[in-house]
């Protein structure tokens, strides 16, 4: 029974998420902070302020976030795939479990930003910031173009290679 209890749940957060998509200030998030199984594919977030809000499980596959500011935002297990964060400032946020292939974070600001376990395959942080204690604990970064232009070879796992 607490299976199909959860998934009940899970099925409403979603349906929730998506039918709130695009109303007033919270475009697609239940509250002020609550933007968890949203579903904001596409979503244009650009130069918006997103502080403190959390994204867990959220598809933002294709959103724009360019020039958010985002300090200590949670993406947990989100989908960022094909995402435009650069110039973000995303200092603290975390990224924990998810994935953000191809995503564009070029001259962003990710001081202190957790990529654990995340999938970067491809992903773009040329002009980044990274210092600051970025965290990059099991996250894949085959195919990643780094802070400094190079790309990052097959197998690269934690670092880029």
């Amino acid at each position: 029974m607490k299976i199909f209890t959860s998934a009940v749940c899970a099925i409403g957060f979603l349906a929730a998420g998506a039918a709130l998509a695009g109303e007033g200030n919270n475009v697609g998030c239940r509250t002020e902070y609550f933007c968890n199984w949203a579903d904001l594919q596409g979503q244009d977030f650009s130069g918006k302020d997103i502080s403190e809000k959390s994204f867990e499980a959220a598809n933002l596959s294709r959103a724009k976030l360019k020039g958010v500011k985002a300090d200590h935002v949670t993406f947990h297990i989100a989908n960022l795939n094909d995402a435009n964060l650069s110039g973000a400032d995303l200092q603290g946020a975390s990224f924990f479990s998810g994935t953000a292939v191809k995503a564009d974070f070029s001259g962003a600001n990710l001081k202190g930003v957790n990529f654990t376990r995340t999938n970067l395959r491809g992903a773009n942080f040329k002009g980044a910031q990274m210092d600051g204690a970025t965290v990059l604990i099991h996250a894949y970064l085959d195919g990643a173009v780094w802070t400094d232009g190079r790309v990052c070879a097959e197998g690269s796992f934690g670092s880029c290679k």
